[in-house]
């Protein structure tokens, strides 16, 4: 009868162990989690060192639940997912196949890999800079997102920016270029030319914090595209 009865037994415990197995594969860790959500946000826009463009911080973004904070790095917006994710261990109910959703909050500013400087009001917006230039998105995927697949460099402080009329303006710092793509959008509605920075620009590298001088838009694509 002992016998018999593992014998029933055995199988159940089998399939408890299983589907035990099978709901902790489909569990995010928080790696994973803020792996995903980086990829989300920068896979729309096409941003970052496998898109075509590079985002101007400092931006505030959304989480997850609504709350919107400031980040004036890549480093510092895993660091606020991490936080995040942590903090709501037991109700985010990550799973695979449901990427962890983050927003920015618009505007936000990004420079092309020809130079241009491009004020970016909202999510179609965004889209439609995607559009325009994928990247090379389609051959990487999230995982391990965060640690090799943020940027390219970040632009050195001042800059001279060129607008499509003619004129020029320096701008000292981050908010400097908001403000300037800001005022420039509303004075001249439906002009299709976008401002540039003026060359040679300065670039830190992400990878080693080097110093890079770029004299043209064509030194800078080539720059752009050695990074991917």
């Amino acid at each position: 009868m002992t016998k018999a009865l593992k014998f029933f037994l055995l199988p159940a415990f089998a399939l408890v162990a299983l589907l035990f197995s099978c709901t902790k594969t489909d569990e995010l860790t928080v790696d994973e989690a803020v792996d995903q959500a980086l990829y989300g946000v920068q896979e729309r826009g096409g941003m970052g060192r496998y898109g075509c463009y590079e985002l101007v911080f400092p931006v505030a973004i959304e989480l997850p639940n609504g709350t919107t904070v400031e980040a004036d790095s890549y480093d510092a917006i895993k660091q606020q997912l991490r936080t995040y994710f942590e903090a709501n261990s037991d109700s985010r109910r990550l799973r695979r196949g449901v990427r962890p959703h983050l927003n920015f909050v618009f505007p936000i500013s990004v420079v092309s890999e020809d130079g241009d400087l491009i004020a970016v009001e909202s999510e179609e917006t965004l889209q439609r800079l995607r559009a325009e230039c994928a990247g090379t998105f389609g051959s990487h995927d999230p995982r391990g997102h965060g640690q090799h697949g943020l940027s390219c460099f970040e632009v050195v402080f001042p800059i001279t920016i060129e607008f499509p009329d003619g004129t020029t303006a320096e701008a000292g710092d981050r908010q400097a270029v908001h403000q300037l793509l800001r005022v420039w959008m509303q004075n001249n509605p439906g002009v299709p030319a976008r401002p540039k920075v003026t060359f040679p620009l300065t670039v830190k590298m992400a990878d080693d914090g080097s110093l890079v001088t770029v004299d043209s838009p064509e030194a800078l694509r080539r720059l752009k595209a050695d990074c991917r």
